[in-house]
């Protein structure tokens, strides 16, 4: 009777056993179809990343040029020029080299040139060897180098103009096209525009006079780009 007892003791611990380790399975089963639902909604959450967007690149082309205009009493015409060729001539070839295209790179630097055109931020700035052709600088609409980039823009100054006349006194006015290729176009329109603006140290009478006359040439350079640029805010 004992033994029987014993047997039917076993028999109901096993069943107990059995019952407990079914229902723990079960329990880790639930539990692992939770996580992988978690990490499922996680994923399609988070879902694949953007790709990124296209790096963008300004071309600038500065200039060779520096022209003169002296303007006296007579106005423009062949006594002003038979009075003045000879100022006009010192003066243009100072102003191709106080404004080079050294000078202008370094005028540059000192803005967010990108910016100023409507380029978006991050936008790689490169500065290229003037082209001394007009009619390339100024009339060609396809992009002037080898990129093929989706993002990208050109800049070019195409003239550096010394005036001084009799009533209005002395200034500088540069031209200045940009030319937007975004989109991955191959040509495009130009946008052509200029800025004038007075300067007073300009030329300089002695060589001390040289710092004071170039950073008065890069405030009217730069007054006269963004003097261009509004058009683009």
């Amino acid at each position: 009777m004992k033994h029987t007892s014993r047997i039917a003791l076993s028999a109901v611990a096993l069943a107990v056993t059995v019952s407990a380790s079914a229902q723990e399975a079960e329990t880790a089963a639930t539990e692992g179809m939770q996580v992988t639902q978690v990490v499922s909604e996680a994923t399609a959450e988070v879902g694949p990343k953007p790709a990124p967007e296209p790096t963008c690149s300004l071309h600038v082309f500065p200039t060779i040029e520096g022209q003169a205009q002296n303007i006296g009493l007579f106005g423009p015409g062949l006594i002003n020029q038979a009075i003045n060729s000879g100022k006009n001539v010192s003066n243009a070839e100072y102003m191709r080299e106080a404004l080079s295209p050294r000078f202008q790179v370094e005028s540059f630097k000192t803005i967010d040139v990108a910016e100023s055109v409507g380029l978006p931020e991050g936008t790689e700035v490169i500065y290229e060897i003037p082209i001394a052709d007009r009619d390339i600088t100024t009339k060609v609409k396809t992009r002037l180098t080898d990129s093929t980039a989706e993002c990208y823009a050109e800049l070019i100054v195409t003239q550096n103009l010394y005036q001084k006349k009799m009533i209005y006194g002395r200034s500088l006015n540069n031209r200045f096209i940009f030319k937007d290729f975004r989109g991955g176009l191959e040509k495009t329109k130009m946008i052509k525009g200029r800025g004038g603006n007075g300067i007073s140290h300009f030329p300089p009478k002695t060589v001390e006079d040289r710092p004071a006359a170039d950073a008065d040439l890069q405030r009217a350079f730069l007054a006269n780009f963004d003097e261009y640029a509004k058009r683009f805010r």
